[in-house]
Parts: structure tokens; sequence; C-alpha cells
């Protein structure tokens, strides 16, 4: 009996772990919609790149982007590695139809100004190799921090892609620390005029944000676990949401969305349906599941 429990315990673990290896190789590499579609508007042919946070893998978005592809909304059309030089070294072939971009940082841990570096270069890379014209940007958690880094400097640069539509999941635009998390969590209730107390990067992006174009439109997603912060059990809700007075001057193309529950959790916002369904929508204005 014992060696027949070892047995199915050796069997359900290497189920597991061939599970998770497939997971690995499908989350690194494109996968295309089984049956293409013509772009139809700028909603279709807007290439958007996917940010993840602070330590972020192809495990980030690679279930999101999935469901994605296999859900029929898009197709999955580069992967993109940044390595540590901020060198993009890229797989797949762009679409025309909703092309979305998978970024992976060789050094997943590096500071907010050089991952939006290396942003600035696979746009770059786009731009010279893709001829793309219009980008979205989606970003989780410290991503988001990266997101916003990245269009204050292209606000100050030329000839670079049009940002439509920007998301952003549970990012921290309050906390001191924006990389690791750090407890207890950081809470600075929010008052009619902006956060009770404010931080470095709250600061830097209300002096920076301004200078960005006033056609951007804006999708705020915050998660909200029911613990006495109010957070998803690594960012307050007050730092998420903080985002509204940064864009005060564009607050009309805002609008935020709060998810509850076991999978508003901040690790978990990015396989929670409810995200999903938010981003589809936004991104993609027919899209309905």
């Amino acid at each position: 009996m014992a060696e027949l429990i070892l047995i199915i315990i050796s069997l359900v673990i290497l189920g597991l772990v061939g599970r998770l290896a497939g997971k690995y190789v499908q989350y690194g590499r494109p996968q295309h919609l089984a049956h293409q579609v013509k772009a139809n508007g700028a909603d279709d042919s807007a290439v958007t790149l996917f940010i993840p946070g602070y330590a972020g893998n192809r495990f980030s978005f690679g279930g999101m982007l999935h469901r994605f592809v296999t859900d029929g909304v898009a197709n999955k059309s580069l992967v993109v590695v940044v390595d540590r030089h901020n060198h993009p070294h890229v797989t797949g072939e762009l679409d025309a139809y909703r092309p979305m971009v998978q970024l992976i940082f060789a050094r997943p841990r590096a500071s907010v100004r050089q991952q939006a570096a290396g942003v600035l270069a696979v746009v770059k890379y786009l731009i010279a190799h893709e001829h793309v014209q219009t980008i979205n940007l989606v970003a989780h958690s410290m991503g988001g921090v990266v997101l916003f880094q990245y269009l204050t400097t292209a606000a100050k640069l030329v000839n670079l892609p049009e940002v439509r539509k920007v998301v952003t999941i549970g990012a921290p635009f309050n906390d001191s620390q924006v990389g690791q998390d750090t407890y207890p969590i950081e809470n600075h209730p929010l008052t009619k005029t902006g956060p009770a107390k404010t931080t470095p990067v709250y600061n830097y992006f209300l002096r920076t944000l301004q200078r960005l174009p006033n056609t951007i439109s804006y999708l705020n997603i915050a998660g909200n676990i029911g613990d006495s912060p109010q957070s998803d059990g690594s960012v307050a809700l007050s730092s998420a949401l903080s985002l509204r007075f940064l864009l005060h001057a564009t607050i009309n193309r805002y609008q935020e969305v709060v998810v509850h529950g076991r999978n508003a959790r901040h690790s978990r916002l990015h396989e929670n349906d409810e995200v999903d369904r938010q981003i589809r929508q936004f991104l993609y204005s027919d899209s309905k599941k």
C-alpha cells in the first residue's frame, strides 16, 4: 500500500511538473488566431505591448495573452526579450490584426528607469523593423510605473508611435518602494485633492505627467481583497487609485475599476476573469467576452 501511495504521489508530481514545463514553453512563444481577420480601424491595427512587474517573467502575462488568443480576441505576435544592455531579441512576426507583444526583461529586478529605457528600445525596434505607428500599453504592478516613466521620456522625443490606450493593473503610484513588497502595506488616504501624504514617485509624476498628450485614454485597475488597509495584499487601493490625481488634466479620458475577491490578490490580478473582460472591452470596443 505504501509503495502504491508513493507511485501515485510521484505520478501527480510528474504531471504537475510536465504541465508547468508545457506552460513555460507555451507562454514564451508567439501564438496566433486560428483564423486571421482583416484589421478594421485603429483599435484593430494598434500594437499592444504588455509590460510585467518587478521580477516578472513569461508567466506574468503569458496566461492572459494565451486566453486572449484562444478566445479569438487578438494575436500574440511577438515575444521580445530585453537583455541586460536593453537590446531587444525578437521572436515572431507582427500580425495586421490586433497584434500583442509580450515583453520579458532579462534583468527583471532592474530599476524603473532601466526598464523604461528597455521599453523605449523595443518601441524603436518596432518603428524601424515593423513601421508601427500606434501602440497601446498594458502593465502590471511596477510595470505601471515603468510605463509612465516611458511616457514621460517619450513626450520629449519625436517620431515615436502615437500612444492610444494605457492599462495599469495594481500599480503603486504612491508607494515609497515600487518594486519589492514592503510591510506593513503603505496606505496614504485619499482626500479631495490627492493623497494625504505623497511619496517621491508620486511627486515626480505630478511634475512630469503634464507633458503627456491629451489624446491618451486610460484604464486603471486595482484589487481589493477586503483586508484592513483595503489593498490587493501588496498595493493599497489608495496608492493604485492616486493615479486619478496625476491625470487630472485628462480626467475625462480616465476610468478606474476595482475588482474584489480571492483573485483580486496582487499576483493574481492578471489571472482574473473580470480584469480580462475589462481590458478586452477597453482595448477592443466590440469585444464582449
